[in-house]
């Protein structure tokens, strides 16, 4: 399911916030993202009809089952093409993630996945000379 820029970041933000909170409230999500209770509400309401999220977020946000599976694919993307933009383009932080949220929203997932590739072997062969280096 390919989503836009801003409904990546709530799915990643969502998630995250889930892993230290009991409950993620919308104003947790507001907070997190700097954005206004009323863009969370209106993005939330969006993504309920998508049924990324349980349809009554008001009181809670919970992600469903096709919202756990969009997050477990975007993290593993999201993962790779952030270690691209911090470690081999070196964005600061802010930046990259940014950037790579942007990349996947508007490319391909063919093209997401070969850059994922890249990065990784771009990375092992670092790794490799570093520890020749050492030796």
């Amino acid at each position: 399911m390919k989503l836009c820029k801003g409904q990546y970041k709530y799915l990643l933000t969502i998630d995250g916030l889930s892993r230290n909170l009991k409950i993620v409230r919308s104003v947790d999500i507001a907070n997190d993202l700097s954005v206004s209770r009323s863009s969370v509400s209106r993005t939330l309401k969006c993504m309920a009809r998508l049924e990324l999220i349980e349809p009554d977020y008001s009181s809670s946000v919970v992600l469903t089952g096709l919202g756990r599976d969009c997050v477990k694919r975007l993290s593993v993307s999201f993962n790779m093409v952030n270690k691209f933009f911090s470690e081999i383009l070196k964005l600061d932080q802010h930046e990259a993630y940014e950037q790579s949220i942007q990349f996947i929203a508007d490319f391909p997932e063919d093209t997401v996945d070969r850059l994922t590739e890249i990065t990784e072997h771009t990375l092992k062969r670092r790794m490799i000379k570093r520890n020749k280096k050492i030796i």
